[in-house]
């Protein structure tokens, strides 16, 4: 067995190993494991739509939303989602990968049964902002997580199944408000952290974590489980490479993180000052990790990314949809169409598994944010004419088609591109801390989004709304097409030379490897 300080020669050479069918069953066993809780992230990702259907403006209602508190709602889901991000790197770093994913579905049920008893706006916004904090606290480890545990030929697929089940869950959000009341809906989903738990218990901890704090024997067990329940000479060659690799990120910032774990307090202290010195070292140890160029440089490129995705995705518009569907006087009920353009996106990441090891993130990137930016300036083009007072029925295919397909090809990349990145392009020292500061970051500029809609709506209507968005996707394409690298089927040692001085522009933007296993 190897130690992180002697990596034998083999762990020096990068590639995929040889494994055999049940590798590939144990890690997708993994994920369907992981799936419940991406659900939960989804229905309570969509809650805020279903609850202000039923509530913005409802003034016959005995508890109902006007334009502000409807604005304060709609958002403060994801204002809270950084605050739990940026803690969940520090959590991590103690309670490990499979740890923070157990704790925080506590308060996913919590926030459920305050939802289902609300009597007032506040109560509301208590639930939705106790929400945001738990997928910001969980999000960071999952991702972490699935990056760690997963083979590169495995590790985007593996991501978009994860993040596909978030629509599979806002499509069961939208079924069963069609079905029931809000009230019932919460109380149903109340049921989804309980269930989550239990799945959860059942996968082991990250092999990677184990190696950084010391449990070697540990980690070898985990990773013999997740190449198919196999036996430690099997994975030894992964097993060696891994501790290589991990020594290899430490060895930059040895000298100072002994200094810090050397702290000793002067004769006399009492434990306070001992404690305070502790937490003053591990800050600085974040901090360090996260003003390092091997982490800012991909981090900058996340942040870029995840506007593409909000602005791709209508994320501004998604609490408030009903409402804009009603206005648009379609013929159907508002939450069957919802329903069907959520489906519609669903399928989009269903694509994406099939095709992404195929094609590569680049080429369905740049193709799923051309067509939404093109059906975006549509829906703004037909909006511009668009006369409420005198409906015409026959045309109201055109704004339900141009949704539909603006779902499709949402969910093909852009919608999925962001969260495959954030678990591959980070170095991993940082990668707790880097995950968790981008996921807040989302959700940050998805607040700021949400919060402004209805302010921005009433400056430049609606069909204004949709140039803005779609101008900001079209941009979205420049970008993609020069900065974005190909990181489907390569190491995660590859994908950090990326984000280094002597990158390779020719390896960088090269076709996705088709692994040989």
């Amino acid at each position: 067995m190897c130690t992180p300080e002697e990596p034998s020669r083999q762990s020096r050479e990068m590639g995929p190993f040889n494994y055999d069918r049940r590798s590939t069953y144990a890690q997708v066993l993994v994920a369907l494991l992981q799936t419940p809780m991406i659900f939960n992230f989804g229905m309570m990702l969509s809650m805020p739509t279903i609850v202000l259907g039923a509530l913005h403006n409802r003034k016959s209602e005995a508890l109902w939303l006007d334009d502000d508190q409807a604005s304060w709602f709609g958002s403060i889901l994801f204002a809270t989602h950084p605050l739990g991000s940026v803690c969940s790197g520090f959590f991590q770093t103690y309670l490990g990968r499979k740890g923070s994913m157990l704790l925080v579905n506590i308060l996913f049920f919590v926030a459920w049964i305050t939802l289902y008893s609300a009597q007032s706006p506040l109560v509301l916004s208590i639930a939705a902002l106790t929400m945001g904090l738990g997928i910001g606290f969980d999000e960071a480890p999952l991702h972490s997580y699935i990056g760690e545990m997963s083979e590169p030929h495995l590790r985007a697929t593996l991501c978009a199944l994860l993040v596909s089940c978030s629509w599979a869950g806002a499509l069961l959000m939208y079924l069963i408000a069609y079905l029931a009341p809000w009230r019932t809906v919460a109380l149903i989903s109340s049921a989804v952290p309980i269930f989550t738990i239990i799945c959860i218990s059942q996968i082991p901890e990250s092999p990677t974590w184990y190696i950084m704090k010391g449990r070697l024997n540990d980690a070898q067990k985990s990773l013999c489980w997740l190449r198919g329940w196999t036996e430690p000479d099997v994975t030894q060659a992964e097993f060696e490479q891994l501790c290589g690799h991990i020594k290899k990120s430490s060895d930059s910032d040895q000298e100072k993180t002994r200094a810090e774990e050397k702290y000793e307090a002067v004769p006399g202290s009492n434990n306070e000052k001992e404690t305070f010195g502790k937490a003053e070292g591990l800050l600085k140890t974040k901090f360090r990790e996260l003003t390092n160029k091997k982490l800012l440089l991909p981090l900058r490129m996340v942040f870029i990314v995840f506007i593409f995705s909000r602005a791709t995705q209508l994320t501004p518009m998604g609490p408030y949809m009903i409402g804009i569907l009603d206005d648009f006087g379609f013929p159907a009920d508002s939450k069957l169409i919802l329903f069907v353009a959520g489906l519609s996106g669903f399928a989009g990441t269903l694509m994406n598994i099939l095709l992404v090891r195929k094609l590569g993130k680049r080429k369905m990137s740049l193709t799923s944010q051309g067509t939404v930016a093109f059906c975006m300036l549509l829906l703004g083009v037909y909006c511009s004419f668009f006369d409420r007072s005198n409906r015409i029925l026959s045309l109201t295919w055109i704004p339900i088609s141009l949704l539909v397909i603006a779902g499709f090809f949402g969910g093909l990349s852009m919608a999925l591109l962001p969260w495959q990145l954030l678990s591959e392009v980070f170095p991993l020292k940082g990668r707790g801390v880097g995950g968790g500061v981008s996921a807040a970051y989302a959700y940050y500029v998805s607040f700021a989004m949400t919060k402004t809609y209805l302010y921005l709506e009433h400056w430049i209507q609606l069909n204004g709304v949709f140039f803005f968005y779609g101008g900001i996707t079209l941009f979205g394409v420049w970008y993609l097409l020069r900065y974005l690298p190909e990181t489907e089927g390569k190491s995660l040692e590859q994908i950090e030379t990326y984000f280094t001085k002597n990158y390779d522009k020719k390896e960088m933007f090269s076709k996705p490897r088709r692994s040989a296993a």
